[in-house]
């Protein structure tokens, strides 16, 4: 059967030896080390490889991408400044995208590097977390709600569930913001999101929805982001992260900071 094949733990973990030697043996090498489910040990029988190696200089950042037919890897050469740069980059996709530079497994790190990037990926304070939240509501929830309210009204419903999905999805990225965790994956960003505490009523249902499949409703489905709404305005409201602006005002303060109502 063409494409990946099943190896257990053990295999992928000494093939990811065996690539870090080469790197090591072609590069400067820093550190190297695994991030991805292979790092947290959950990896499962087709998983692939994936590494960040470290090489000292500056400005280096080349991505090593390749398949040997039964199993995949990708190295992500850097040198220490493109890698903290990344650690420090902060937008709505934070706790979606930085899980990798936190959870990295060292597979060669004598100075501590990695340990050091945890560092940056939490250095933001509450009112950047906040902005972010409030772009997500205002830039793609309102949005997608109003799509949804468009199709719902003029009975052309084939997009519903892909609108329904992305409304899930950016409220995931929303609450993660707003309780300051990194999800692990893709895979579990609905899951992890369901249990953290601070989050608007009408996400679990809405999430439910969406991970079970059940879209073929689209009364079922307005209902849903209607309720979610709702709930994102009180939510907002209660953590006073203004999403409703005048137009005078947004002229006055572009940014839509301290003036929004």
């Amino acid at each position: 059967m063409p494409g990946p094949q099943p190896f257990s733990h053990a295999e992928r973990m000494s093939r990811a030896r065996e690539i870090a030697a080469k790197f090591q043996a072609r590069f400067d090498v820093l550190a190297i080390g695994l991030y991805g489910s292979l790092a947290r040990g959950d990896d499962g029988p087709y998983s692939d490889i994936e590494m960040y190696c470290v090489v000292r200089g500056q400005g280096i950042d080349e991505d090593y991408e390749w398949s040997e037919g039964a199993w995949k890897a990708e190295v992500n050469v850097q040198s220490p400044d493109v890698l903290t740069a990344w650690a420090a980059a902060f937008d709505e996709f934070w706790p979606l995208t930085h899980g990798s530079c936190v959870n990295i497994l060292p597979l060669h790190d004598p100075q501590v590097f990695f340990e050091s990037l945890k560092g940056y990926v939490f250095d933001h304070a509450d009112d950047e977390y906040d902005d972010l939240i409030r772009g997500v509501i205002v830039g793609e929830l309102y949005e997608f709600l109003g799509k949804i309210r468009n199709a719902a009204a003029s009975g052309k419903t084939e997009n519903l569930s892909t609108l329904a999905m992305e409304m899930a999805q950016y409220g995931a990225y929303m609450i993660g913001l707003a309780n300051r965790t990194l999800y692990t994956s893709s895979a579990r960003m609905f899951s992890e999101s369901r249990v953290l505490a601070d989050k608007p009523s009408g996400y679990d249902q809405l999430c439910e929805l969406v991970t079970s499949g059940r879209l073929e409703s689209p009364t079922e489905i307005s209902r849903a982001v209607d309720r979610f709404w709702e709930g994102i305005e009180a939510w907002a409201s209660k953590k006073s992260i203004p999403i409703h602006q005048k137009l005078d005002d947004v002229l006055k303060d572009p940014a839509g900071g301290e003036n929004a109502t």
